[in-house]
């Protein structure tokens, strides 16, 4: 019947406007044109099916597009072997690309011929993006060589790891330019807060972070790390920090591991024998903080009139008598000096995302009580090598 009705109709049609009468040459003729009728809608629906698959999503999230069909078996088979070739996108690189990124900076300069620096920065960037969750916005702070150099880097651990654009877009941003606007400012910060006074660069880096909210305006919140780490933990569970902050706490940052503010308030300590300035957490006192890894809220900290008075000549004149307090350790100095009078300003981070592995006091001047300040429990987010101290490579 699939058949006989079609050719029956097509009988009667010819029948009408062929001069043929004899039977079987009308049948003949009528299964000639049904067949090649129904073979063209098989053709079709083939078409249509292959259509369908002509997308295959691949994890550099490049489209592959499978070429107009002329020999539909040939194509097919392509088809089959695009999507064997291709390599997913998991659910967790899915994901990536709803999720809004997170700024992070690094400062990086004078790296030329500098193999430390280079391989501080591998690590680092390495280990940052190893355990991210959440897409990175890197900011490089740097001058135009050394960038040339940390891209190049950065471009092989992506190329190494298979990481594109939905793990880290990569953000050069030019600290000669802020130099020159607050050069007069870090000049007087560079009198209290390092060893002599310098005008150059790289010891303006030391300051950086006091100013982002001129270099980097347009962001609400932005961790700043240093570049001798190296990154366990997700920096997306470190931005929830973020969400933690109360009304008055501008920057986050964690305590200091060792004695260095002990030493520093020493003089004070002696004759205010009752403070906690320059005691252990453990026993209520203030050790002090680390500049290691900064949470930093743009907004907040260009409002700040608390932290801009301490860019006064007079005021840092009267606070460093008060506390007789002079230091050599950049903006983690003007920070604690800050926390003296006014904690509010801060957010206290737990030690485990800054882990200092500066032995150098237990060495020194105060072994007896060094222990008290090195300790930090819990599981460690961030391993900081500061004082030039080796990372284990086991990374424990």
């Amino acid at each position: 019947w699939f058949l006989f009705l079609p050719i029956l109709t097509c009988q009667n049609i010819v029948l009408k406007k062929m001069a043929y009468r004899n039977k079987y040459i009308r049948e003949i003729i009528c299964l000639v044109i049904v067949t090649l009728v129904i073979l063209k809608l098989i053709s079709s629906i083939k078409y249509d099916k292959l259509q369908d698959t002509n997308q295959v999503h691949t994890r550099s999230d490049v489209m592959v597009e499978v070429g107009s069909i002329k020999n539909e078996d040939a194509d097919l088979e392509q088809d089959l072997q695009a999507r064997e070739d291709a390599i997913s996108l998991t659910p967790d690189e899915n994901e990536l690309l709803y999720r809004a990124p997170i700024d992070v900076a690094l400062i990086f300069t004078n790296a030329d011929k500098n193999n430390v620096i280079q391989h501080h920065l591998r690590r680092a960037v390495t280990t940052l993006l190893k355990n991210a969750h959440a897409p990175i916005r890197l900011h490089i702070i740097s001058e135009e060589d050394s960038f040339e150099i940390g891209s190049k880097i950065i471009k092989n651990i992506q190329v190494e790891n298979q990481w594109d654009a939905r793990h880290m877009k990569l953000v050069y941003v030019s600290a000669l330019e802020l130099a020159e606007e607050v050069g007069p400012i870090v000049k007087v910060l560079q009198e209290y807060f390092t060893s002599k006074s310098y005008s150059k660069y790289k010891d303006f880096l030391f300051f950086f972070s006091l100013f982002l909210d001129r270099m980097l305006p347009g962001l609400d919140n932005i961790i700043l790390m240093d570049i001798d780490i190296v990154v366990k933990g997700d920096i997306a569970e470190l931005y929830s920090h973020f969400s933690r902050f109360n009304d008055s706490q501008v920057i986050g940052l964690s305590h200091e591991l060792s004695p260095v503010y002990r030493h520093i308030l020493s003089a004070y300590r002696s004759k205010n024998p009752g403070t906690k300035h320059g005691s252990t957490a453990s026993v209520g006192g203030f050790p002090g903080f680390n500049s290691g890894v900064l949470l930093i809220n743009i907004p907040k900290l260009r409002k700040s009139t608390i932290i801009k008075s301490y860019f006064s000549r007079k005021l840092l004149d009267t606070k460093t008598s008060e506390y007789i307090y002079r230091s050599h350790l950049g903006d983690q100095d003007l920070y604690t000096l800050i926390a003296l009078d006014h904690p509010e300003v801060f957010y206290t981070l737990p030690c485990t995302w800054n882990r200092q592995l500066c032995k150098w006091w237990n060495i020194t001047l105060y072994h007896d009580v060094f222990n008290e300040y090195f300790k930090c429990e819990g599981d460690v987010k961030i391993l900081h090598g500061n004082c030039q101290s080796d990372i284990p490579e086991d990374n424990k």
